[in-house]
């Protein structure tokens, strides 16, 4: 799961479309999939400045 972390990080287009349910995560349970998809969703109202805060 560490790896997909680290490649939505790296693509937050895909974050993007993973959240508005436009692109799904191969090999990922439903349950592993809001597990990621909450986390990402605390770090978008984290940052400050777009998705990460970049």
């Amino acid at each position: 799961m560490q790896d997909i972390v680290n490649f939505l990080i790296q693509n937050p287009d895909v974050v993007e479309k993973v959240l508005e349910g436009k692109a799904s995560l191969l090999g990922v349970n439903l349950d592993e999939l809001n597990v990621i998809t909450e986390g990402l969703k605390q770090l978008s109202v984290k940052s400050d400045g777009g998705f990460w805060g970049g």
